[in-house]
């Protein structure tokens, strides 16, 4: 593992092991399309990637994604995403882009999401590392096994995009605010 300079709160840390960049599947396997993650991970599994990228599974993590994705300095995660397109549709974003709900039950070690592990993190100000998400507009989130066959066909450009996105040097400037598909 590569030692880098970090911080710890405003104080620079020097020779602290700096993890591999993390490809995060998330999503419930038993809630349809919301296994997508999960697949994608699974198929990034046997790909051969670089030894800086390091590929999971994380399921439905809650605030235990906190736990994830310290000390990386780049994460991409997969997962599930409400975002009023045609089923199987693919976008790159950033998580400050989503429009994140809140948890329908609030906040705790069980039910809480993404967007409550993200804004618990802000208002704690940990130092997050820099992440792209990539969305799939889900067809069906109900409870059972297996991809529609939308979603299924994404998970190929889903593979390739997260693929090119881990060679990809660190997102700086001023494209952090534009919405992308996968392929720019």
């Amino acid at each position: 593992m590569r030692q880098a300079q970090r911080t710890l709160g405003d104080v620079p840390v020097a020779g602290v092991p700096v993890k591999p960049i993390l490809i995060l599947g998330l999503g419930n396997p038993l809630r349809g399309d919301d296994g997508v993650g999960a697949q994608v991970a699974e198929a990034l599994a046997g790909q051969g990637l670089s030894p800086d990228v390091e590929v999971m599974d994380g399921g439905t993590p809650g605030l235990g994604l906190l736990h994830l994705l310290e000390g990386r300095r780049r994460a991409i995660l997969v997962d599930a995403a409400e975002m009023g397109r045609a089923p199987g549709s693919v976008a790159r974003f950033r998580p400050e882009q989503a429009l994140l709900g809140e948890s329908r039950e609030g906040a705790s070690l069980h039910s809480s999401g993404v967007a409550d592990a993200l804004a618990l993190a802000r208002a704690l100000g940990l130092a997050l590392p820099e992440m792209v998400v990539f969305g799939v507009q889900p067809a069906r989130l109900d409870w059972g096994l297996g991809l529609s066959p939308e979603v299924r066909a994404a998970v190929a450009q889903v593979v390739q995009a997260v693929t090119q996105e881990a060679g990809r040097e660190p997102i700086t400037g001023a494209d952090h605010g534009q919405r992308e598909d996968p392929d720019h």
